[in-house]
Order: structure tokens, then sequence, then C-alpha cells
């Protein structure tokens, strides 16, 4: 299930994406594997956040009835630069559509709570407009911009949320050279919302990013 946004036909490259990936079924494949190790490795910091990820995403922790488990979904959501947020709300509606009427939705699609995994930063530019301020673990208050504007609803309706430093800070790809020139400092945001909290946020979105 999913969406993609293409301009020239079905095999053109896709402008804007989102899909959702059963953690619980794939989660031993290598690479989803890396990915959640690299998370739960990071949300240390974080005790409550990093225990209720580790029994989601350990079914054998979380019950022993396989009817009860309570699955998690993993969010990818990715865009082209220059593709607007509006964009977005419809995406994730077509999204909840698709999961509820697909033929074996029951077994594939119901899920308990949502992974979402995105980037943010902080920066010297005071003029930014996507700003928000948040406390971090020693008391003190930073600003983020928020790559992806959507994430300021969905932070706010997760049940934990976590913004954490790269654990490669020196990469030397051409756009962290510029991120290094802009004075823009990458950080790793995730975010963990039940069914509720993610259906909650698509009107909200639609609310704040209204169609051109």
């Amino acid at each position: 299930v999913g969406t993609t946004i293409k301009t020239d036909g079905q095999e053109g490259d896709p402008f804007a994406l989102l899909s959702v990936i059963d953690l619980n079924a794939h989660s031993a494949k290598p690479s989803v594997k890396v990915v959640l190790d690299y998370i739960l490795e990071k949300t240390k910091v974080n005790t409550e956040f990093n225990m209720v990820l580790k029994k989601l995403l350990n079914p054998a922790k979380t019950t022993k009835d396989l009817n009860k488990q309570l699955r998690v979904g993993l969010i990818i959501s990715e865009r082209m630069i220059n593709m607007p947020v509006e964009v977005v709300p419809p995406m994730y509606k077509m999204l909840f559509e698709e999961m509820e009427k697909a033929e074996d939705a029951h077994e594939k699609y119901e899920f308990d709570y949502f992974l979402v995994i995105s980037n943010i930063s902080t920066d010297e530019d005071e003029q930014k407009s996507k700003k928000k301020k948040v406390s971090t673990k020693d008391g003190k208050e930073e600003e983020f911009d928020y790559f992806h504007f959507e994430d300021m609803v969905l932070e706010k309706n997760a049940r934990y949320h976590g913004q954490y430093e790269y654990t490669e800070k020196h990469q030397e790809t051409d756009s962290r050279r510029v991120f290094t020139e802009y004075g823009i400092d990458p950080r790793l945001s995730v975010l963990l919302l039940t069914k509720d909290g993610l259906k909650k946020s698509v009107p909200e979105m639609e609310e704040q990013f209204p169609p051109f």
C-alpha cells in the first residue's frame, strides 16, 4: 500500500512517496534490522521510550498470544526538496483508505502503532519560519528546523518522540558540506504514534497545509 507522485508516467521517477512497512513481520530482514538496531541504540537516553520500542519490536516480550500482539508500522515518507508539503495530507488519507480496503487488511495492515523516522536540524538563522523550541535531556531548549513540516503535527500527537545526534558526523557528501558551510547541524527525529494519534494528525495537517 502507499502512494507515489510521478510526472512522467508509470515508469518515471517518483517525486514523492508514502508507504508503510510491517516491522513485526520484517524486523529480521537485514535492511530493516540495521535501522531498528540504530534506533534502539539512539533512544537509550530516553529509557521509557527505549523500553516501549523494545517490547513492541520483540513480539515475544509483548504477548505470547499471536492474536493480541501489538503491531508496529514503519512510515516511509520522502519527497524531493521542491515538492510542497501540501501533497502530504491527501497522501496520508489515501494510505489509510488503502490499508482499510486491502483484501488482507486484517492480516497485514491493522497496526496499533506507527514509527516515523525523520530529519530535523539546528542552525543559526533565527528568521526561519518552521522552527520549534524543544527541551533537551539536560533541561536546555534548542530550536529545530523541520525538513518535513508535517513532522511538527505528528510530533504534537506522538506518544513518544526524541531528537538525537547522528553517529557519523563527518560525512563527506555534498549535502553535508553545504550544511556545514551554512552552520546547519542535522539531527535524527524518532516519533512513535498510536493509530488514533496518526489519524488525528491528518485533519490537522489538512488545516495547517491546505491545498493550493
